[in-house]
């Protein structure tokens, strides 16, 4: 039995239902569902739920850790804006509004709003505490931890 192509839907709006799942042309249903936002993707496996992520996409390490970092940098504006970003000192701050061409230098990150990293661009040792972890090792963690970190949801259909 062949592979199938994953199929990239619109979502609907939170006020509506969910838009019907799309089926295979044997009839069967996808393996995964990966809601991103304004899309529903639909796949059997991870490298073709991360190439409908990340445009352009080649299969390399390179791709995927572009994208962690881009995640990183949504994910971790949204959780400052959302979480008790004021309470956080000014060091804190600044680690969390730090461009993160440089890893960050805190062995054990405590503060009330998460740091968001990319496990490749800090090697060991990691800093430790509140910190939310994207792995671009290979197209399974992404995704894992992506979900892991409510980037995405991933589910199994």
């Amino acid at each position: 039995m062949g592979t199938e192509m994953s199929v990239r839907i619109r979502n609907t709006s939170a006020a509506e239902a969910p838009p019907p799942q799309p089926m295979k042309a044997d009839g069967s249903e996808y393996t995964y569902e990966v809601v991103d936002g304004w899309w529903r993707i639909y796949g059997d496996e991870h490298a073709e739920l991360i190439a409908e992520l990340i445009p352009s996409y080649s299969g390399t390490l390179e791709d995927r850790e572009a994208f962690a970092r881009a995640a990183a940098a949504r994910l971790q504006a949204t959780l400052a804006a959302e979480g008790p970003f004021g309470g956080c000192t000014a060091a804190e701050r600044e680690a969390i509004l730090a461009d993160r061409a440089r890893p960050p230098s805190a062995g054990h990150w405590s503060a009330a709003v998460p740091l968001v990293l990319v496990t490749t661009h800090c090697p060991p040792p990691r800093p430790t505490g509140n910190i939310v972890w994207i792995d671009p090792t290979d197209e399974s963690t992404l995704l894992s931890t992506l979900g892991q970190a409510g980037f995405v949801q991933v589910r199994p259909v």
